[in-house]
């Protein structure tokens, strides 16, 4: 398997309460994954400690087969987190801009990541004018500014309407049709049954499932995912 990203018995401690079980899977290179996981599972803490803004109690994070180093996450590593609230007071191009003197030299880039996720004609508008899904938009913009190899996302559709997932999900299959590895988390079955080349299924801190959509509804004889999904997670 050609393993780009590895979680080798990962454990994550906040006090007393253990978040993250011994988690194991892979990310495959090129793929789209997605993690799935009713509010709560610990999907969120998996995504912080990947990129290093939480550091694990023990196990191991490995990255093409090494750990995982600071300099893997800030070159090659793009990141949109659940709540992106970027400045009101700036306009699209001007935002992006700054960002991009300290990520990017390629003086085009801002215009043509406008253009891939829709948001060109918007470059002179004020942020604080930005609908919830055009601020989801512009935070995918944000994650590429640097061409990043690997494009992390926590719960990229959240607070959007039907329209708005669908044009997310469809940004989410160009990226990887462009050479992107995607790894997202969602608790939406149905973004996760659409788009995602494997899964993993995340329950109370512990990595019920790994694989297929299609080998785990055959795993449950299920109708659906849906269906699949709710029947892994009663498993003790």
């Amino acid at each position: 398997m050609n393993r780009l990203i590895s979680f080798e018995n990962v454990r994550k401690q906040f006090g007393h309460t253990l978040v993250l079980k011994d988690i194991c899977f892979a990310v495959k290179k090129g793929e789209i994954f997605g993690l799935l996981g009713p509010n709560g599972a610990g999907k969120t803490t998996l995504i912080r400690s990947l990129l290093g803004l939480l550091k694990v109690n023990s196990g191991t994070i490995l990255f093409e087969g090494r750990r995982i180093e600071n300099k893997d996450i800030h070159k090659q590593f793009g990141f949109l987190p659940e709540n992106f609230f970027p400045p009101q007071n700036l306009k699209t191009g001007e935002f992006l801009e700054i960002l991009r003197i300290g990520l990017n030299p390629n003086v085009e880039i801002v215009n043509q990541l406008l253009e891939v996720v829709g948001l060109k004609e918007q470059v002179n508008k004020h942020i604080r004018n930005f609908s919830r899904g055009m601020i989801q938009r512009l935070g995918l913009c944000c994650a590429l500014l640097k061409d990043p190899r690997i494009i992390v996302l926590d719960e990229p559709a959240l607070g959007l309407d039907p329209l708005g997932q669908h044009k997310m999900l469809n940004l989410l299959r160009l990226l990887n049709k462009k050479g992107k590895t995607v790894f997202f988390s969602s608790h939406i079955i149905s973004q996760i049954e659409q788009i995602c080349s494997r899964i993993g299924i995340i329950h109370n801190g512990e990595m019920r499932y790994t694989g297929s959509v299609k080998e785990i509804i055959l795993k449950h004889k299920a109708a659906s995912l849906e269906e699949a999904f709710l029947k892994e997670i009663e498993i003790k």
